[in-house]
């Protein structure tokens, strides 16, 4: 009988990014489209609270090498849809010669998120790696354990469980056994060594990689079935065209990264429609937005209570601003537009720091102060709050027009997202993008055209920000004559050594000095100094068409592309889709 099971660091019990929302739909989907059992395999990370709360039960236990030893693993079971299998070695307790830093006692130690180890980028790697090793050789065994005699399909997410390819090699290769890897976003971690290869009992010339691929990903990309899965076709192209991804996050990889051994499978929504289905009827027309604008009023008074009632806690739950004055500038009679922003901070990835550049640059032309607010929700990253000072300071000099809540702000964030007229996605890079959660929820989409934000918002073409550089990439995906949705912007293709500026983004220089100055540094660049110059330019023109009373067509322009947007994301986005095509490649091999 063959099974099929995903293999993941990160789910919503040990969250962190964008695996966590893709586990919460796509295993049943899965299981329901292509008519397999499905499960996730995923660690027990204890010190994680969702994690250590699971009324797990223990279904069997295996042994794991670790250089001379063997350490015993418990698995767990949880079922919540779908059987979930945790791997646990919380009772062992690392030799002191194979820990990485003074907290590093155990295996998957993190405490905020599966990745929340070490105090710093080489320790967190080197951990990573480590652990990452150690849950594919338990994965190899865990899957003797639950059926020696299935077949198993396997897919890996990200470079942290395509260690099993790696554990599934020479006398841990199970027969029948087929593995496929997906990934979220391309990083990769390495060199993998042939001492640490030979401490989880896996021989190196079982798992061969050229010098300059002897990552996680080199060494085992070569032993995976094709196609690769990445979780939009849009990002597919992206690691082998894009700059930033094929000259220095994937530039090891582009051998193996080819158009035919590469397909992107676009995600289904994150969310469903938040919005009352009433309010959103395809033909709305003047007065049919009534609805839309009430609901959304509404909210934003919601999130205005919620701020009102907050008390911020210097400790857990700061607040970076000033929310009286905020609060009662919203209040005012002119309508001024939200523009939120949300989501965890990767400094390689996430753009906070150009959108704070952008934002300021705004505010300080004349008159803008009284035509917009930003809200800023950044779930501190691997800088924790200290990275993003840049916030900080933004909201302390406009503290009538940014608010910045570094937590997760559970009682006022959805009504926030709810009432704002825009969200901002300024990522360097968007394998699929939360586009579709902004629409969802009732927020017209801004975003740089890159990934998977090129196919979820459909650009207005008739304002400053539509430049060529987004018009080249838009056409791929949208019609001229397609209703627009959003707004996607892009600096220019032809800057000056555009790849020296994205390998100095990525390098982060600015971490070995004291005060740790991520937008000082970066603004040394013409690259970073262009994106932000266009971001402004995009949020110019998203005030302007928010303050349009009516179009051409008599339909005010903002509601008329919410509504077209929020069709758009329904129409092309959908989770039995996904799974459907990712049965139909599964099925060929």
């Amino acid at each position: 009988m063959r099974e099929l099971v995903l293999v993941c660091y990160e789910t919503r019990f040990a969250r962190c990014g964008g695996i966590t929302a893709v586990m919460n739909h796509l295993p049943g989907f899965l299981q329901r489209v292509s008519g397999l059992s499905a499960s996730v395999i995923t660690p027990f990370h204890d010190r994680i609270p969702e994690t250590r709360r699971l009324p797990v039960r223990p279904v069997g236990d295996i042994a794991v090498p670790f250089f001379d030893d063997f350490v015993t693993v418990t698995i767990h079971r949880h079922d919540d849809g779908w059987p979930w299998y945790f791997l646990d070695a919380s009772d062992y307790r690392l030799p002191e010669n194979r820990r990485f830093s003074h907290a590093d006692e155990r295996f998957f130690g993190g405490r905020k998120h599966p990745y929340d180890v070490g105090s710093h980028a080489a320790e967190q790697g080197a951990i990573l790696r480590r652990d990452s090793l150690f849950f594919g050789a338990a994965v190899a065994r865990t899957l003797r354990e639950l059926g020696a005699d299935a077949e198993w399909t396997l897919i890996l997410q990200d470079w942290q469980a395509a260690s099993a390819a790696l554990a599934l090699t020479g006398p841990n290769r199970l027969r029948g056994v087929r593995l496929f890897l997906t990934l979220h976003n391309s990083y990769d971690n390495g060199p993998v060594t042939p001492e640490e290869l030979r401490a989880f009992g896996i021989h190196p010339d079982d798992t061969p990689a050229a010098a300059n691929r002897a990552t996680m990903l080199g060494r085992a990309i070569p032993l995976l079935e094709r196609p690769l899965f990445t979780v939009s076709k849009q990002f597919a192209r992206d690691l082998t065209e894009d700059l930033f991804q094929s000259h220095v996050m994937a530039d090891h990889l582009q051998d193996e990264l080819t158009p035919a051994r590469l397909v992107g499978v676009d995600n289904g929504p994150f969310t469903s429609l938040s919005v009352p289905e009433e309010a959103v009827p395809a033909d709305a027309r003047p007065p049919g937005y009534a609805g839309l604008r009430a609901w959304k009023t509404k909210r934003k008074a919601a999130c205005l209570k919620a701020l009102e009632a907050f008390a911020s806690d210097e400790e857990r739950r700061p607040a970076w601003g000033h929310i009286p004055r905020f609060v009662e500038t919203a209040r005012d009679p002119a309508d001024r537009p939200w523009f939120v922003l949300a989501g965890r901070d990767d400094p390689r990835q996430k753009g906070y720091d150009v959108a704070a550049e952008a934002v300021r640059t705004f505010l300080q032309k004349p008159g803008n102060d009284v035509r917009a607010q930003f809200l800023f929700f950044p779930i501190p990253g691997d800088e924790g709050r200290e990275g993003l000072a840049f916030l900080h300071a933004l909201a302390a000099d406009h503290p009538a027009n940014v608010l910045v809540l570094p937590f997760i702000f559970q009682e006022g964030y959805l009504a926030a997202l709810q009432g704002a007229a825009f969200g901002v996605m300024p990522s360097f890079y968007e394998p699929f993008g939360m586009a579709n959660e902004f629409y969802l929820n009732g927020a017209v989409g801004i975003g740089r055209a890159t990934g998977g934000l090129l196919q979820q918002i459909v650009p207005l073409r008739s304002v400053p920000s539509f430049t060529p550089s987004v018009e080249r990439r838009a056409d791929r995906w949208h019609s001229r004559s397609a209703a627009a949705t959003g707004l996607l912007y892009r600096e220019p293709d032809d800057l000056a050594d555009i790849v020296g500026g994205w390998r100095a983004f990525n390098a982060a220089a600015y971490l070995a000095r004291p005060d740790r100055g991520r937008l000082a540094e970066r603004r040394n660049y013409g690259l970073f100094m262009e994106m932000t110059r266009s971001l402004e330019r995009a949020l110019t023109d998203a005030v302007e068409i928010y303050r349009r009373s009516v179009d051409a067509g008599g339909a005010q322009t903002y509601f008329t592309m919410l509504v077209e947007g929020i069709a758009h994301i329904r129409r092309n986005f959908a989770w039995e889709r996904t799974a459907a095509e990712y049965t139909r490649y599964l099925s060929r091999c």
